[in-house]
Formats: C-alpha cells, sequence, structure tokens
C-alpha cells in the first residue's frame, strides 16, 4: 500500500515538472494547431472623430511567445459599416510587445464600429469611433469669440467655450460633458510641469510689484529722474523714459508714472491727453516686447502648449525673443510714440487739447486741480484710491529709489545667468556640435524654471531688504506679497481656461479640419495678416490682450504647423498673434490698461479714447499691409516694412502737424500755392508769413 502511494506521488509529481517545463518552452500551450496564438489585443482611440478627417488610432499586441520567423507584424482594419478596409506592416518591437499608430478616416457620423486582426494572433479585437461632422469642431472656437464680443467676459466665454468641446467629444452627452470638463480639462494643466511654472512665476511677479510699490522703491526712483525736467519737451522724454524703467508690469508702469510724474508735466505745461497717451502707449507696448515681464511667463507657456498640441516641443521664450522683428504692430507703434515726441507736433485732436491747455493759468494747473474726469465711475474709483493711500504710506515711509532698482537687476541678472548655464547643461547632455553662445543657451534651456529662480531670488532679496530698512515688518512684507499674488489671479485663470480649450480642441480635430480647409484655398503667406485681423476685433471686443492670445494660440497655431513647416512662417504666425492682441489694450475702453490710464493720469475718458484711436487706427492698418501681409509674402524683409511705416508716420506728423497755435508746413503751402493763383487776395502781409519749419 505504502509502495503504490509512492509509486503514484512520483508519478505526478513527473508529470507536473513537466507540464511546467512544456509551458515554459511556449510550444504547445500558447499556440493552437493553426500555428496561432492568443494575444491581448488593446487599442487606445481618440475621444471623437471628425467625418472625412484622419484620427489617430493606437493599438498594443501583448504576445506570449515571440516568433523568431515573423519578420513584420501585419494588420488589418476593416469597417463593420461600409466594409472598407485597410492593410499595413508594422515591424514588431524586440520583445513580446508591439505598439503602433494608424490613422483611420471614417465617412460615416455616428457610431462606427471596427474590427481589427493581427497576424499571428488567433482572435481580432473589436473598437468604436463616434464620428460628428467636421464643421461642427469650429463651434467652440466660435462660440468663445462670439461671447467674449457680446459679453465681454473673457473667463466666462473660454469656460463655454470648453465645455461646448467637451460635448461634442462626449457624443453630444450633457453629463459626460459637465464632468470631463471639471475633471479632464480643468484639471490637466495642473499636472504639466511647465504649466505649473508659469502658473508660479507669474504670481511670485505679482507679489515682488507689489512690494516694490509699497516699499517707496517705485515711487522713489521715479521721483529721482524728475529733476531732469524743465520744459514741456522734457517731460515727454521723461514719461518715455520712465516707461522703459518700468518694463516688468504694464498696470504698475501706469500706476507708477500716472500717480509721480501727474504733477510734474502739468506744472511744466504738458496736456493731460498727451500725458495720457504717452503713458498708456508705452506701459503697454514695452510690456508686451520685454520677455522678462509679467506677460512673458503666461506667453511662454501658450507658445509651448500650443506647439505641444502638434507634438513638437519648442522653447517658448527663444519664440517670444525671435519673433519681435515681426511685430510690427507693436515695433511700429513705440518707433511711432518716439518720432512723435521727438518731432514735437501735433495733429487733431491732441493739438486742439494742447491750445486748451496753454490758456488754462500755470499755477492752476501746477496744482492739478483743474482735471475734469467726465466717467463718475473713474470719479469714485480715484476716490477710493486716495482714500487707501495713507494706510500705504503709512507703511512705505520716505521714497528709496534702490528698493526698486536692486529687486530687478537681480531678477534680470539671475534669470540671465540661470538660462545660459541651464542651456549649457543641455547642450553638453545631447551631444550636439553647438557653439556655447547665449542665443544658443536660451533656446535650449527651460526658460521657465530659469524665470522661476530669477523671481524667487529677487523676491528673498526684498523680503530681506525692506525689514532691514525699517519700512515695513516682513509680517506687512507677506501682506503686501499677498495681495499681489492675488492681482495675478485673473490672468492666471485665463490662462488655465486657454489651456484647456486648446486640449479640447484638439481632442475633436479643430486645426485638422481648419488645416484642411484653409490649405485648398489660401496659401500660408497670407496667414499672419488672417491673424492681424482677426486679433485685432477680438483684442477690441475683449479689451484682453492675453485673453485673446490665449483663444488664439491653441487655434491657429496646430493650423500653421499642418499647412506648413517652415519655422519663419512658425515665426511669423506667433508674432501676429502676439502684435495684433495689443491692439484691444490700447483702443478698447473695457480694457483695464485704459480705465488705469484715465484714472491714474486724471484724463477724461472721452478725450482719452479719442486720441487713442486716432493714433493707433490708422497705424494697425498700415501694419497690417505693409507688415503682415507684404512680408508673410516675402516681397520685401520685415526692416523695410519699418521704414515704409516710419517713413509715413515722419511725412503726416512734420507736414500736418504743427505746434500750439502755429500753422502746419501743409497749411503754409496750401497758403502759398492759392496765393499764387489769386494774388494778393486774401494773403498774409510779407512780414506776416508762417515759417515752412517751425523750430521744435
Amino acid at each position: 500500500m505504502a509502495r503504490g502511494i509512492s509509486f503514484a506521488l512520483v508519478l505526478f509529481i513527473c508529470c507536473f515538472l513537466r507540464g511546467s517545463t512544456s509551458d515554459t518552452s511556449g510550444n504547445s500551450s500558447d499556440i493552437n494547431h493553426d500555428g496561432l496564438q492568443d494575444c491581448k489585443i488593446t487599442v487606445i482611440t481618440a475621444k471623437v472623430s471628425s467625418r472625412g478627417i484622419p484620427s489617430t488610432v493606437h493599438v498594443r499586441v501583448e504576445r506570449r511567445v515571440l516568433d523568431p520567423y515573423d519578420e513584420a507584424t501585419v494588420f488589418t482594419i476593416v469597417s463593420a459599416g461600409d466594409n472598407s478596409s485597410e492593410t499595413q506592416h508594422i515591424h514588431p518591437d524586440s520583445g513580446l510587445v508591439t505598439e503602433f499608430d494608424t490613422q483611420i478616416t471614417t465617412h460615416l457620423l455616428g457610431r462606427s464600429f471596427y474590427n481589427i486582426s493581427i497576424s499571428g494572433c488567433s482572435e481580432s479585437k473589436q473598437f468604436a469611433l463616434f464620428s460628428i461632422p467636421a464643421p461642427l469642431t469650429l463651434l467652440p472656437p466660435l462660440l468663445t469669440v462670439l461671447l467674449a464680443i457680446v459679453s465681454q467676459q473673457v473667463l466666462l466665454s473660454l469656460t463655454c467655450g470648453v465645455f461646448a468641446a467637451a460635448l461634442l467629444s462626449s457624443a453630444y452627452n450633457p453629463v459626460d460633458a459637465f464632468i470631463t470638463t471639471l475633471n479632464s480639462y480643468f484639471i490637466l494643466p495642473f499636472l504639466d510641469p511647465s504649466k505649473a511654472g508659469v502658473i508660479i512665476f507669474s504670481c511670485i511677479m505679482g507679489g515682488l510689484i507689489e512690494l516694490m510699490q509699497t516699499s517707496g522703491g517705485a515711487a522713489g526712483f521715479t521721483n529721482k529722474l524728475s529733476a531732469l525736467a524743465s520744459t514741456t519737451f522734457h517731460a515727454s522724454l521723461l514719461t518715455i523714459g520712465v516707461s522703459f524703467a518700468f518694463f516688468f508690469d504694464d498696470y504698475a508702469s501706469i500706476m507708477i508714472c500716472g500717480r509721480s510724474l501727474g504733477s510734474l508735466v502739468s506744472l511744466l505745461g504738458l496736456s493731460k491727453q498727451k500725458f495720457s497717451f504717452i503713458v498708456h502707449m508705452m506701459a503697454v507696448i514695452v510690456t508686451s516686447l520685454c520677455p522678462l515681464s509679467s506677460w512673458a511667463g503666461i506667453q511662454i507657456g501658450y507658445i509651448e502648449s500650443a506647439f505641444k498640441l502638434t507634438g513638437l516641443e519648442v522653447s517658448g521664450f527663444s519664440y517670444l525673443v525671435q519673433s519681435i522683428p515681426y511685430r510690427f504692430f507693436v515695433i511700429s507703434s513705440l518707433l511711432s510714440v518716439i518720432i512723435y515726441v521727438v518731432i514735437n507736433r501735433d495733429i487733431v485732436p491732441m493739438i486742439t487739447y494742447e491750445e486748451e491747455n496753454l490758456k488754462k493759468d500755470a499755477k492752476h494747473a501746477g496744482e492739478g486741480k483743474s482735471a475734469e474726469v467726465t466717467s463718475d465711475f473713474a470719479s469714485s474709483v480715484t476716490s477710493d484710491e486716495e482714500a487707501e493711500e495713507p494706510t500705504k504710506e503709512e507703511c512705505c515711509g520716505k521714497e528709496r529709489w534702490y528698493n526698486a532698482i536692486i529687486p530687478l537687476v537681480v531678477l534680470v541678472g539671475v534669470s540671465l545667468l540661470r538660462m545660459y548655464y541651464d542651456g549649457k547643461e543641455a547642450i553638453l547632455a545631447s551631444g550636439d556640435d553647438v557653439p556655447i553662445t547665449f542665443i544658443n543657451c536660451a533656446s535650449r534651456c527651460n526658460s521657465i524654471n530659469c524665470l522661476v529662480v530669477g523671481t524667487a531670488v529677487s523676491f528673498l532679496l526684498t523680503l530681506v531688504l525692506i525689514p532691514i530698512q525699517r519700512i515695513m515688518g516682513l509680517a506687512r512684507c507677506m501682506t503686501y506679497f499677498v495681495d499681489g499674488v492675488k492681482s495675478m489671479s485673473e490672468p492666471n485663470m485665463i490662462l488655465i481656461l486657454a489651456w484647456s480649450l486648446g486640449e479640447a480642441m484638439n481632442d475633436i480635430h479643430t486645426s485638422e479640419y481648419i488645416a484642411l480647409a484653409l490649405g485648398q484655398s489660401m496659401p500660408v503667406e497670407y496667414f499672419p495678416a488672417l491673424i492681424c485681423v482677426i486679433g485685432y476685433a477680438m483684442s477690441y471686443a475683449s479689451g484682453s490682450a492675453l485673453g485673446t492670445q490665449g483663444i488664439l494660440f491653441p487655434l491657429v497655431v496646430p493650423v500653421i504647423v499642418r499647412l506648413s513647416d517652415s519655422e519663419e512662417v512658425y515665426l511669423k504666425t506667433v508674432a501676429a498673434a502676439l502684435s495684433s492682441s495689443v491692439f484691444g489694450n490700447l483702443c478698447s475702453p473695457i480694457a483695464d490698461t485704459t480705465i488705469a490710464g484715465v484714472l491714474f493720469t486724471e484724463c477724461p475718458m472721452v478725450d482719452h479714447l479719442k486720441v487713442m484711436s486716432t493714433f493707433c487706427v490708422p497705424l494697425a492698418l498700415l501694419t497690417l499691409v505693409f507688415g503682415d501681409l507684404l512680408v508673410g509674402l516675402t516681397l520685401y524683409p520685415s526692416y523695410a516694412s519699418y521704414l515704409i511705416i516710419l517713413l509715413l508716420v515722419v511725412v503726416v506728423f512734420g507736414v500736418f502737424g504743427r505746434q500750439p497755435n502755429q500753422e502746419s508746413v501743409a497749411r503754409s503751402l496750401w497758403k502759398r500755392i492759392t496765393k499764387r493763383h489769386l494774388g494778393e487776395k486774401g494773403g498774409e502781409a510779407p512780414g506776416e508769413r508762417t515759417p515752412l519749419l517751425s523750430s521744435v
């Protein structure tokens, strides 16, 4: 009995070992009699596809046994709706797992089913795609733009656009769309380290700006420069110089220049309309151009995330810098303001305001009591600002210019130094034969991380600098820092929603449809001009440059990448979006910079809008034609467009402009021509003729 049990046990163990060995070799249990094996096929599809537009399908095949004689994996996808099929050959990976992407173009609406069969696998896999009409993919961006124009609420418009895209990607299910909007699109930006870095940079920058203002640094620096002005011409140049100094934020520049220089320029005889014009123009233009301003981090985030939607990894900082020569409206506006101040001649309506200002009593104007702000809202906000001022003056104490200069120098120096070393490490790690120059390092570095380091070091230095001067304690410093962070909440919310809209439109293939439609009818050379027209209209309606850029970038960048592979075209497209969106911040009556310009310079709103529109609208049209359109058509280089535009600006102000109570060159010439034909009737006496060119 015992021998029988022992024999049975030994026999069982031998059978078990033999079976185990057989399973390990994989020659009998995993392959059937037809030579096929069981495979695990995983198919990952897009949330939705558009009819007539290729949709990417990711396939993952997990084999149990590797066939050494299988040179290629052959897979076939068959549509259950129209029986169309597609066969491709994919070289297998060096292992049991094969992953590949394929494109499926569906011509049916609604849900379509597909079967995918893999060579060497015994079973096929079925999956489904939900297809929507391709023109519907334009609904989210159009709805966003329309709501921004009608409601003038950028945040609400972006949110509705994201939900509309989620509704399409959820097969028209509103409940799924609501959940997708919250759980996917709103949360997704926080999972990207680069996007989180942009938010951190903007928050620290906002707090740093607030500390520089409340510590008396900004006002002290401005008052140091005020001693250089003695005439109206000097007052205009001083305003331009101070605006350059406060490059880091447009709102801060308007507030500092308006508060610190207002009484001085009025005493020197500069009208509030002209002062407000220079302050507003320079603050917005300089901030939009500077790659180290409070706008820069948000713009870098826009650029990098838009290109990432197409699978391209680019340096947002590099694109921000390299696109500057193609920002025709912004550069032309900056140079035109400088030319206007240097020529010192005015046209209607500015000349009217200048002549009226000369008639006022100089002492009364110097006291700053003659300003009449026509807007009731402006008056109420001005009184609120004055009511809050004593509290901050208590904390600020004596004005100290170095509380602004030292943090700014450290911010710029540390950021640039960090960009150099970070980019140098990236170049050395890549092994590429690239010269170690600052431009190459800046294009290879992680620009957002470098800006975060620069602002953080500057902020920590400010936290030490202010308390040791006994201006305010550490607790009060942190209170004002938090106030500055709060001031960046709306731009950050716009940025997050713009990222969400970009991801949502990418899921429903909006850019692919636009590229397909434009590629058949519009050459890419016209694309920058088209973007400018859209940017002008959107920014004027919304009053927000960053909000307009948040809508434009995820829409236009994927389109231009699919239409062209030229980096120069990419730069022109990015520049057109960055430049045209500034138009609204200059001319729109609902822009925060317009309201700030009216409040802090005490200029009547109606007068300010007349002056800004008279200057910016013709300049926008000139840059659209001679800049974005003709340079986009490669008729001449970018610098030639600036020569043409600035020549026209010089002619307009030099010939048609005039100083107060004097005649323009054009009018003098017209009088001489008419006098030659009409004789002495109605002419001037010889000794009373106005010279052709009056002195500046």
